[in-house]
């Protein structure tokens, strides 16, 4: 990290032009557009979250190294369209971060940038709390708008989901296991008042399968409740959450848990395609009593 370097915000009122440097190559780069795309909406509908959401980057250099790292409330996610991403360039921008701002921190991040977290973790000092590997799964929308949805139940029907449903949903998260109650509620939270998501409700009104959408335009959080299992339900609200996706104008894209073998058979039945592997990991700061580094054996 050269001594002279500089974590520099970029202003929101930038955000849209640093969105649409990704366009280039498309799809090459749809992961930082669609995740900026997520941050440009979410400030236009509501100007408060400006408030906790900052995107940096190096010495202000973003119009010409296409790198920036975003920090919302304990997530940052960080992108570079430079070739050879495991660069100092990167872990320089990441290194500069704000760690110890929050008690975790998630990281959503293509596996392809996995070296310089790898560095970040040992520079920082940061201890892994859990890593998790997940296929990337990727549908353009044109074939979105012409999938058919089989025939819904007599009585079935599908909403949108609210706020009244957030408790129940995280009830049956099964990612509530790896981050904390009050991170991990937030977050559905957010997802469900900002973003686009399906639920499949019975005849008697009662939520039975659901998808949502998250910060970087996936579908996520896919879960059919227990006793409705094997009907078909997830499909369901998959394909119909990609069909409003795609009359909105964005393609489809899910990160499914590779040991999830039920999710991977259901998206690719779908049609969706792997193109690459993502990583979630969560860490925390280092306790500063403790002096000893982290050796390439300790990480993931």
């Amino acid at each position: 990290m050269g001594d002279a370097d500089q974590l520099v915000e970029i202003s929101s009122t930038h955000w849209m032009e640093l969105k649409d440097l990704f366009k280039n190559s498309w799809p090459k780069h749809e992961f930082a557009y669609y995740l900026l795309c997520n941050y440009v909406r979410w400030t236009s509908a509501d100007p408060r979250l400006k408030e906790n959401i900052k995107i940096y980057s190096l010495n202000g250099c973003w119009r010409t190294d296409e790198t920036f790292a975003l920090k919302e409330g304990f997530e940052i996610y960080f992108y570079s369209a430079a070739e050879g991403a495991d660069s100092q360039h990167l872990v320089r921008l990441l290194s500069l971060m704000d760690w110890d701002a929050w008690q975790e921190i998630s990281m959503d991040y293509l596996e392809r940038f996995h070296a310089v977290v790898e560095k970040v973790i040992n520079i920082r000092g940061l201890s892994i709390v859990s890593s998790c590997m997940a296929n990337y799964y990727y549908l353009v929308k044109n074939q979105a708008l012409e999938m058919n949805i089989p025939p819904l139940p007599e009585g079935f029907a599908f909403e949108s989901l609210h706020e009244k449903h957030l408790s129940y949903i995280y009830s049956q998260w099964p990612l509530k296991d790896n981050i904390s109650y009050e991170s991990g509620y937030r977050l559905l939270k957010r997802l469900i008042q900002y973003n686009e998501s399906v639920g499949l409700f019975d005849r008697s009104g009662l939520l039975v399968s659901w998808c949502l959408s998250d910060q970087t335009g996936a579908h996520s959080d896919l879960q059919t409740a227990v006793e409705h299992k094997r009907r078909g339900y997830g499909r369901m609200v998959v394909v119909e959450l990609a069909k409003r996706l795609a009359r909105r104008g964005s393609d489809s894209k899910a990160y499914v848990l590779s040991s999830n073998e039920n999710s991977i058979k259901l998206f690719e039945g779908v049609g969706f395609r792997k193109i690459e592997n993502l990583r979630w990991v969560v860490v925390h700061p280092r306790d500063p009593t403790m002096t000893e580094n982290l050796s390439a054996k300790d990480l993931p």
